[in-house]
């Protein structure tokens, strides 16, 4: 199973449509979101009804919850948002929007990775909410601070069976770094590897 990891759409339809295309491009057996679809710019409600209609599985962002109180949403986006659960548990692998610790800070450095490690007993983890693509792995020489891994896009990184991961695959919408490209990830369950993606189209 190879499934495309999308994350922080922001009602980017364009962006997302690209990125769709090429996710189809990469023979992804199926895609899933880590929230966010809304909240940015203007086509949030396309968005979300494109990966509805699609039977794309997601999670709930934090702009998604705080969307439910908008009073010009369609009732069907609020219905299909509220619906959405906070987490995906496949397995060893948790799929979630920001932290899947009790307090789901958002994984802004590795002092936060590593609570989410040590709070934890998922082998995957993998969030969005940071819009920067990241990689740690919970085996390391120093205490308390996980490994860096560096994100190579294009170039297949393969999991340590006797490790644990976080990753973020960055985001579709809009970037939090000097970096403005939509990115994703692609998970290969089967190989247990990551591969990050960024669009050049």
């Amino acid at each position: 199973m190879r499934t495309a990891l999308i994350s922080d759409i922001h009602g980017s339809l364009r962006r997302l449509q690209r990125v769709l295309a090429d996710i189809a491009d990469q023979g992804c057996d199926r895609i899933l979101c880590l929230g966010d679809l809304v909240d940015g710019e203007e086509q949030g409600v396309e968005a979300v009804r494109l990966l509805r209609d699609a039977g794309i599985p997601m999670v709930r962002g934090n702009h998604d919850e705080t969307a439910l109180y908008d009073p010009n949403l369609p009732e069907d986006v609020r219905e299909f948002l509220r619906g959405l659960p906070e987490d995906r548990i496949e397995g060893n692998a948790i799929y979630t929007h920001s932290s899947p610790r009790g307090k789901r800070r958002k994984v802004r450095d590795e002092i936060e990775a590593w609570n989410v490690f040590e709070e934890t007993e998922w082998r995957r983890i993998f969030v969005g909410d940071v819009h920067v693509p990241f990689l740690f792995g919970s085996r390391s020489e120093h205490r308390f601070t996980p490994t860096v891994y560096p994100v190579v896009y294009g170039v297949e990184f393969p999991f340590d069976a006797d490790d644990r991961y976080l990753v973020c695959p960055g985001a579709v919408g809009y970037s939090r770094d000097a970096d403005p490209r939509p990115r994703y990830a692609i998970y290969d369950a089967v190989r247990d590897t990551i591969r990050f993606r960024v669009f050049e189209g």
